[in-house]
Order: structure tokens, then sequence, then C-alpha cells
């Protein structure tokens, strides 16, 4: 069953005359005629009565016209909202961040975008790289900030944003503050506080780091979000590690840890060759132009 078939039936049903049906469609008589032919051929009876230019609709018409002409207005409202997806200004903004990695880098570009545009439908969604990595292959995130690896998917285009050391936090008074740098050995004498996810990057790295120094944590606690782990630190339960541009709200010590290597690139990661809906296209030009290395100073000099 063809689309044209459907139509050329749904207007000889309401005209119920073939001359002035094939003048509505476009096309010849002979070709409406063929065409309504092949479908009661396919619906298997016949669909009108032809009487000396008298077009009356069978049982069977009737029956299924009410389908048929559902069916056309369901196609009408398709091309209607395609039309309208082809002129949008906005779409839907759906960001993923891998663990360790802040919504904070986020806030200016998402302030400039509210500016230019307050109807905006955003999501934000954390988790490991391979969980963004299949959503955005699945088409239900449309960006994400990663940690680069060697592991991300091929199909996978990535845009370097940054580079940032990893820092050790401590609470006030702890015994690193006199210290300037902070040495793998160190960390592992105290009590780390990690993500409870093995694909956190700052596990993974810790874990490199101890493998090669072949030593081990003392003392490990786990918690599902960076939040509660800064608050087992604020609570002198251990200490952690983040990125340097990971804010904190309450005092904390931060030091730079000495390793090899000692930080990680944040890149931008987006599915290579699927077209973006105008708003991730935008904000993807948005942090693409950040001036990332600046930012980096000002928190240097803070």
């Amino acid at each position: 069953m063809e689309l044209s078939q459907i139509r050329y039936f749904t207007v000889l049903a309401r005209t119920l005359h073939f001359t002035r049906a094939a003048e509505e469609c476009a096309v010849s008589q002979p070709a409406l005629t063929r065409a309504i032919q092949k479908l009661e051929e396919e619906l298997g009876g016949p669909l009108f009565h032809r009487e000396r230019g008298h077009t009356q609709l069978t049982d069977l018409g009737r029956t299924v016209r009410p389908a048929l002409e559902r069916t056309m207005e369901s196609v009408r409202e398709a091309r209607t909202e395609a039309q309208a997806f082809g002129r949008r200004e906005t779409s839907p903004l759906r960001i993923g961040l891998e663990y360790s990695v802040p919504a904070s880098l986020l806030t200016q570009a998402m302030a400039t975008l509210r500016r230019h545009n307050q109807d905006i439908s955003l999501s934000l969604r954390q988790g490991s790289q391979t969980d963004l990595c299949d959503r955005m292959l699945g088409s239900e995130i449309d960006l994400a900030l990663l940690v680069d690896s060697p592991t991300l998917p091929e199909r996978m285009h990535r845009w370097p944003l940054f580079y940032e050391r990893y820092m050790v936090i401590c609470p006030p008074g702890h015994r690193f503050q006199d210290r300037e740098t902070i040495g793998i050995r160190d960390i592992a004498e105290e009590c780390l506080l990690l993500n409870e996810d093995a694909a956190c990057p700052v596990r993974r790295f810790i874990g490199a780091l101890c493998e090669t120094a072949d030593t081990k944590p003392r003392r490990q606690h786990f918690a599902n979000n960076f939040e509660q782990i800064l608050e087992m630190v604020q609570a002198s339960l251990g200490i952690s590690l983040a990125g340097e541009r990971m804010t904190t709200m309450a005092p904390m010590l931060r030091r730079p840890i000495v390793a090899e290597p000692s930080g990680r690139n944040i890149v931008l990661g987006a599915v290579a060759g699927r077209p973006l809906g105008p708003t991730p296209a935008l904000f993807l030009k948005m942090l693409r132009a950040r001036a990332w290395s600046l930012d980096a100073a000002e928190a240097a000099a803070a």
C-alpha cells in the first residue's frame, strides 16, 4: 500500500468524482483509476461503485475510510512537525559530565546561552565515560565533558579544552598544611575518600600511581558523589583528590600532587558526523571558543 494510493482514495471518497479527484491530486484520471484498482486488489474488494458518472463508496470503502483518513492526517501532522523542526531556533540541550568533572565548568557558557534564549530545555547527567559515550551514541546525550583517554570510542569526536593538575584535598589543620607538594606514598598513608564507582577517573589515577609506586592506600572510604566526599573531608575522615578546577564551598587545603602524570586533559566529546540541534551546536561553539587557559591563570592567581 503506497501513500499516493491512500491520498487518491481519501480525495475520491470526499469528491465522489474521478475527474475532480484526479485534478485535485494533479494526476491524470487513468493514473488515479489504476492506483485505486491496485488498492482494491490489496484490500480484497471494490472500494467504489461506478454507475454512469455517479460514484459511491462500497461497504468495504466505508469501512476502511476512517483508518485511511487517519493515516493521511498523521502524515500531514508529521510534515508540519518536520517543517517546524527545520525552522526551530532552539532544541533540548543534554550534557554529560564524567565523574570528577565539575558542572561549574559549564556555568559561564550556560549563563551566556540563557541571555540568548530563555526558553531552554537543559538536562545534565553525571556518569562513567563508558556510560556517557553509550548514551551519546544512543542519541540520549548531545555532548559530554570527559577526561581524555585512549579508550574513547573511535566514533567519538573530541575537542581539547584544557589541562589541569590533580590536587590533594585536605581539611584545615591537616599535617600537609606546611607542604608545597604531596607524593603518592604520603597519600597512601592517609585514609582516601573516593567515588564508589571504580570507573571514576580519580580512582583510576590513584590506582595507577599506587601500582607504579608498589604501594596501596592504608584505608579507603567511598561515596557516590563529590559533595559527599567533601563533607567527609571536612569531618576529617580522610583526604581526597580532585581536578584543579574543582571548587569547594568550605575552606579546604589544596596541594598539588607530585607524580608522573600529575594531571589530566579535559575534552569535549560528541558523536563524529552526527548533526546537532541548534542549541547543542551553539553550546559546543561557546565551549570551544572559551579562553580556558585564562581561567587557569585566574584560578592560580586566586
